[in-house]
């Protein structure tokens, strides 16, 4: 879980980084401050992983914070003022983020720092992940834990082990996100190959649910089972 902390003086900004934040699973709010000084004195008897840090406010510029910090965490910036851009990254920050900050680009901040601060990269490798898009959510999914998925008009059902998350997807962008051990075994559906346990040339069955072969993909199927 990486903890995060906001500092901005504008209190709106504030509750949009908040609400961001409670819609990653992967992500905690633990302070937020609307005067940065106080916040310099937290972080000299608190850590965090993550800073939200406003580059314009009164008492103290967000780019004369980063220089005062004895033990830097990772920094996104965020401002309205994209002049600025150039100079943030002379002090290596993680991203930059141009209010007004839609979720989307939030997010895209988020992940692209996620692997380096929240888990070792040899746990990333050995348990690769997704983020499935349901309604407002992004579902953090390992791929292991997907059993199948099941087309059904413009949704998608993605079937885990413990749960289905339903995301509007075409099968083509579910499977340029899946790994190569998934394979498409009819126009409306996707297995993990890793959990089949038994198979005939018209149907396989994955966690006992029986699925049905599309006969145009049965070649394919059975070149990636190994089977000639």
């Amino acid at each position: 879980m990486i903890s995060a902390i906001i500092i901005d003086d504008e209190p709106n900004a504030i509750e949009l980084l908040k609400g961001y934040i409670e819609k990653v699973p992967f992500m905690t709010c633990t302070q937020s401050f609307r005067n940065p000084i106080e916040a310099l004195v937290y972080l000299k008897e608190n850590s965090a992983d993550l800073l939200f840090l406003d580059i314009n406010m009164p008492q103290l510029s967000g780019i004369s914070f980063i220089k005062t910090l004895e033990k830097s965490p990772k920094i996104i910036l965020t401002t309205a003022y994209s002049e600025y851009a150039v100079e943030s990254y002379e002090y290596q920050v993680a991203d930059y983020l141009l209010k007004p900050i839609s979720f989307d680009r939030f997010f895209k901040a988020v992940v692209k720092i996620q692997d380096t601060i929240a888990k070792p990269k040899s746990i990333a490798k050995n348990d690769p992940v997704i983020y499935v898009k349901s309604g407002q959510q992004q579902h953090k999914t390992s791929l292991h834990d997907i059993l199948y998925l099941q087309k059904d008009g413009n949704y998608i059902s993605y079937i885990t082990k413990n749960k289905t998350i339903l995301a509007r997807q075409s099968v083509k962008e579910a499977l340029q996100e899946l790994g190569d051990r998934f394979v498409q075994i009819h126009k409306s559906t996707i297995v993990n190959l890793d959990h089949i346990s038994a198979f005939d040339s018209h149907s396989i069955i994955v966690n006992d649910t029986n699925l049905t072969i599309g006969q145009s993909y049965k070649v394919i199927l059975m070149e990636r089972l190994g089977i000639n």
